[in-house]
């Protein structure tokens, strides 16, 4: 019988820490990879040998930075020497492309 009570129990007080996020709370994905805000059906199938994406998304140079309007340049994280890390190549695998909403 006492086992019977304690589970609706815990389960009511574990309930009293349950929130709901704040309506206007900005919720922040820091280790979210960044979404693609453009098509990408043109830049597939990506493979070791061919990434299109390289064509805009360069290998930074020492002291490049991002700038406004710009194309993101690879994060170091992606890159080997002056190459791309070969375990980053396929930039679907984690990044996703933004789709247009549905009216």
């Amino acid at each position: 019988m006492n086992k019977l009570l304690l589970v609706p129990l815990m389960a009511l007080s574990f309930a009293a820490f349950a929130q709901e996020p704040a309506a206007d709370a900005a919720i922040t994905d820091q280790f979210t990879p960044p979404m693609i805000p453009h098509p990408v059906a043109a830049y597939l199938p990506i493979t070791p040998t061919k990434n299109a994406c390289l064509m805009c998304h360069q290998i930074p140079k020492p002291g490049m930075q991002k700038m406004k309007g710009m194309p993101t340049p690879l994060p170091p994280s992606h890159v080997t020497g002056d190459k791309v890390n070969p375990n980053r190549y396929e930039c679907m695998l984690c990044h996703a492309e933004v789709l247009p909403e549905k009216k």
